[in-house]
C-alpha cells in the first residue's frame, strides 16, 4: 500500500510540489518531485512508483526522508560533495595549460603530457591528457603561416575603427562625399599557373592516392573585387602586376558606377598605387590593410576556394586552366549571394554601416 500523506507531508508543502512540478525541466529535481508527489497521492506503492519513474526503489526512501525534513527546497538540492576522483590536473597547471593552448605550443597531446610532467609533476598516460585537451576545448587545427612581422595591434585597430579610418581616407581625397553614393570593396591579386597543387583527396582503403604532375612554369594572375554589403564583384586576367595592371582594375571597379565613390581595401604590395596617383581614378579611393594580415581579406577564403576546385590535376595549358577558374568564378558575378557569403555578416559588414 502507498504511504499515508499524514505521515510524508509534515511541513505542509504538498500544494507546492504539484505547482513546482508543472514547471521543472527533465531531470534529477523532476524525478525527485514526482515521486513525492505519487507517494502524496498515496495511491501507488514504492514498486509502482519506482516503474512509473524509472528508478531503483532503494533511493526513494531517501528522497521522502529529505522531503520530511527540508521539505522541497532539501529535496532538489543538488549535493556539493565532489562525484569521483579529484582530477589530478591542477588549477595551476590548468591556467599554464591554457596558456600555452592559446599559442598553439603542442602538436601532440605526447607533447603536453611530457610538458605536465617536467613542469608540474603530473604524471598521465597520453589518453589522459588528450581528453583534459579536449575538456579545455582544444582542437587539432591546421597551422597557418604568419609573418613575424604581424601586428596584433594593429590588426585590432583596424577591424573596430574601420569606419573612423573611412571617413578620414574619404575627407581628405573626395571633396563633398557625403553628397555621393559610397561602395566598398575588398581586393586582392592572386598567380595561378600550371605548377601542380595538391590537396587532400577520399580514396579508397589500401590504395594510395597519386596524381599526374608536371612541373611547369606558366602563370597569369587573377584580380578580385568584392563588393561589402551589395554582393557585387569584379574579376580581370592579366600576364603580370605591377602599378600598371593595379590602376587597370581600379578603373574597372570605377565604371561599375562612375557616379559613386568606390573605397577599395587592399593589402600594402608595393605595385598598388596610393592616394594621389594620377593613374587613380577620380572617383575611386584606396585603404591599405595592416601588413602580413592576410585574414582580414575576404578575398583570400575566394582564392582558398578557387584552388580547391583546381587542384590534383594535370592542365595541358595555361588556356584550359583559366577557363576552368572561369567557369568556377562565373557563379559570384551572376549570383551575388555567393559573394555576401565570403564576406559573411560580422566586423566589417557592420563598420561599413557605421
Amino acid at each position: 500500500m502507498g504511504r499515508p500523506r499524514q505521515k510524508l507531508d509534515r511541513l505542509g508543502q504538498a500544494d507546492l510540489v504539484s505547482e513546482r512540478l508543472k514547471n521543472e525541466p527533465p531531470g534529477a529535481s523532476r524525478d525527485r518531485l514526482l515521486s513525492v508527489h505519487l507517494g502524496l497521492q498515496g495511491e501507488k506503492s514504492l514498486s509502482e512508483i519506482a516503474e512509473a519513474v524509472g528508478r531503483s526503489r532503494a533511493i526513494f526512501q531517501i528522497w521522502f526522508d529529505r522531503y520530511r525534513e527540508g521539505g522541497v527546497e532539501l529535496l532538489c538540492r543538488r549535493s556539493e560533495a565532489p562525484r569521483g576522483p579529484q582530477s589530478r590536473l591542477t588549477e595551476r597547471a590548468r591556467k599554464e595549460l591554457l596558456k600555452k593552448l592559446s599559442k598553439g605550443s603542442f602538436r601532440r597531446a605526447e607533447d603536453a603530457r611530457v610538458w605536465l610532467e617536467r613542469q608540474f609533476g603530473i604524471v598521465a598516460k597520453t589518453d589522459t591528457v588528450a581528453r583534459w585537451l579536449g575538456k579545455l576545448g582544444a582542437r587539432l587545427k591546421t597551422v597557418r603561416p604568419r609573418h613575424p612581422g604581424s601586428s596584433e595591434a594593429k590588426r585590432f585597430e583596424f577591424c573596430n575603427q574601420l569606419a573612423r579610418q573611412l571617413y578620414c581616407v574619404l575627407a581628405a581625397n573626395v571633396p563633398n562625399f557625403r553628397k555621393r553614393p559610397l561602395r566598398l570593396w575588398v581586393a586582392d591579386e592572386g598567380r595561378f599557373g600550371l605548377q601542380p597543387c595538391h590537396r587532400r583527396a577520399w580514396v579508397a582503403r589500401g590504395v594510395r592516392a597519386h596524381k599526374d604532375s608536371r612541373c611547369r612554369y606558366d602563370w597569369q594572375y587573377i584580380w578580385a573585387a568584392l563588393q561589402i554589403g551589395g554582393g557585387g564583384s569584379e574579376f580581370f586576367y592579366t600576364n603580370k602586376a605591377d602599378g600598371d595592371m593595379s590602376a587597370a582594375f581600379l578603373k574597372q571597379i570605377s565604371r561599375r558606377d562612375p557616379y559613386a565613390v568606390h573605397v577599395v581595401v587592399w593589402d600594402g604590395a608595393g605595385f598598388h598605387p596610393e592616394n594621389g596617383d594620377p593613374r587613380i581614378p577620380e572617383n575611386v579611393v584606396v585603404l591599405r590593410q595592416p601588413p602580413y594580415s592576410p585574414e582580414l581579406n575576404p578575398v583570400e577564403k575566394l582564392w582558398d576556394m578557387l584552388r580547391d576546385n583546381l587542384c590534383n590535376r594535370s592542365w595541358q595549358s595555361l588556356d584550359d586552366m583559366l577557363a576552368a577558374a572561369t567557369l568556377w568564378l562565373e557563379d559570384f558575378w551572376s549570383e551575388p549571394s555567393r559573394s555576401l557569403s565570403l564576406i559573411g555578416d560580422g566586423w566589417m559588414l557592420h563598420q561599413a554601416n557605421a
